[in-house]
């Protein structure tokens, strides 16, 4: 039975400052730096056998205290980004709110059909974080342990997967900065064999 995490990547400034963030490339901030390392020190027990992650810079960085303690290079995946907000990305929440209040909640309450403008629609995102997702548990039969490393709304995608939820109801799973989920599976893969075993775990944070 093998064994993936899930972690959502730190705190940067962006979400200090309460911002949409999607594909835009921001880092760490100080915050999200200890987070980080608060990850490695949730780990150190657990041996790890391979590290994956979005490309993005908040996720590569968050990624990095944990492979460097257990020896692994971090594996960058493109299909692990975070959904393109498009026009959205980088606006503070209260100004999308005004602006454009309605679409903002018909996407809310059907992200899998409503598509961002200059961005992607959930049904998208969920078609290419599964394929990639299923391409990492194909290589690691047995009892592997693996560590995925990416964002709110691929975390949200897989554990609705594993879970046979609707992807509309995605919303009612809160995914926090550097929390830890976790799913279990067997030789079918997730979501076919998966067995969710922690969600938005924070106790390390603390």
């Amino acid at each position: 039975m093998g064994t993936v995490y899930l972690l959502r990547h730190g705190e940067t400034e962006y979400h200090a400052q309460q911002r949409l963030l999607g594909r835009l490339d921001i880092g760490l901030n100080e915050k999200g730096r200890q987070q980080a390392e608060r990850v490695a020190s949730f780990f150190r027990g657990i041996g790890l056998d391979a590290v994956y992650s979005s490309p993005l810079r908040r996720c590569m960085e968050t990624a990095a205290p944990t492979a460097r303690d257990h020896g692994l290079p971090v594996e960058a995946v493109e299909g692990l980004l975070e959904v393109d907000m498009g026009e959205w990305d980088g606006r503070t929440f209260q100004e999308l709110f005004q602006s454009e209040g309605e679409l903002v909640g018909r996407w809310m309450r059907n992200p899998s059909s409503v598509t961002i403008p200059g961005g992607e629609d959930f049904g998208a995102v969920r078609r290419r974080v599964m394929a990639a997702v299923r391409e990492i548990v194909s290589r690691h039969p047995g009892n592997d342990r693996v560590l995925i490393v990416s964002h709110g709304g691929p975390i949200r995608g897989i554990l609705c997967e594993a879970l046979g939820m609707d992807l509309d109801m995605m919303f009612r799973i809160q995914i926090d900065l550097a929390s830890i989920s976790a799913i279990k599976y067997f030789e079918k893969g997730i979501p076919d064999s998966a067995m969710v075993i922690l969600v938005n775990e924070t106790y390390h944070l603390r």
